[in-house]
């Protein structure tokens, strides 16, 4: 997918309708702005976006994230480029497991980064469990705090509850009964979806 990367000096406003996900790690995905079927404007601008992205998604703990922040000499154009990059290669795994499509490549790939990422990071206590914590001190640690993000996405029940919005390419677990969500949000893609349809009648 390509987006577009104009504008560099703006800086995203996070807000509600950018945490439809219900989990971090398809928030992350969700960081191209989609008003169709096609990844075309980048959130993710410079490295300030990501930064108060991961603050706003809980993407990691206080802590970590401030630590992350006091190495910020780490964040260059190079790992920027290769954090969207891995976004776009995550999207396609998660779309190859939802969609039931796919060779495997996109998921072994994706694999390969949690690997990565466990390697490089701590099993440690954390508020009464055993999580992995990323370094903070790697050039790579935003690509490995995402990467853990999609390690607990995948082995978690929500996974199969995984979808994809109908009108855009953003994702969203379902956690509704019955006939179950088709947008991602009902105050964008849904009324966008409604009007639509009132034209075509």
């Amino acid at each position: 997918m390509v987006t577009s990367t104009e504008h560099p000096s703006h800086e995203h406003p996070w807000g509600d309708a950018d945490f439809v996900g219900g989990h971090p790690a398809l928030d992350f995905l969700n960081t191209v702005a989609d008003k169709g079927k096609t990844r075309v404007e980048e959130k993710l601008m410079q490295w300030r976006d990501m930064h108060a992205w991961a603050a706003a998604a809980g993407l990691l703990a206080p802590g970590d994230l401030k630590r992350f922040r006091q190495h910020a000499g780490l964040d260059g154009a190079d790992e920027l480029i290769g954090l969207r990059r891995f976004r776009e290669d995550a999207y396609e795994a998660i779309l190859d497991v939802t969609s039931g499509r796919g060779d495997g490549r996109a998921m072994d790939s994706l694999a390969v980064a949690i690997r990565d990422a466990i390697g490089r990071s701590t099993f440690a206590a954390f508020e009464g469990r055993f999580v992995w914590r990323p370094d903070g001190q790697t050039a790579w640690r935003w690509v490995d705090a995402v990467a853990l993000a999609f390690e607990h996405l995948m082995r978690s029940d929500d996974l199969g509850r995984v979808r994809q919005c109908g009108r855009c390419t953003w994702f969203f677990v379902d956690r509704g009964r019955g006939a179950g969500r088709r947008w991602c949000d009902m105050r964008t893609c849904g009324n966008r979806a409604k009007v639509e349809a009132f034209r075509d009648r």
